[in-house]
């Protein structure tokens, strides 16, 4: 199992897209399909929100939220590169 990214709230390895708290969830990556971001709070005086979703099995999901660009930025290409690693492994 190759790591992408560990961070205090997220784990994302070649095999899951972990979440850890509060409420642990465990996606295999297998399942999520059709990721994109979604920006909420632009042009407020507030930093943005910028979530990553996906479709799991038939259920639209959370899979990251954050107000924190580099942390976002660090989630984002390491879900993009697991991805990858799976796509590319299947042939």
């Amino acid at each position: 199992m190759r790591m992408f990214y560990e961070g205090p709230d997220i784990v994302v390895t070649s095999e899951h897209f972990i979440i850890l708290g509060p409420y642990p969830v465990r996606y295999r990556l297998d399942d999520v399909r059709e990721p994109y971001i979604v920006q909420h709070g632009r042009g407020s005086r507030f930093r943005s929100a910028q979530e990553i979703r996906a479709r799991y099995g038939a259920r639209d999901v959370r899979l990251f939220s954050t107000t924190n660009a580099t942390t976002f930025g660090h989630v984002r290409r390491a879900l993009i590169r697991a991805l990858e690693h799976r796509a590319a492994r299947r042939g």
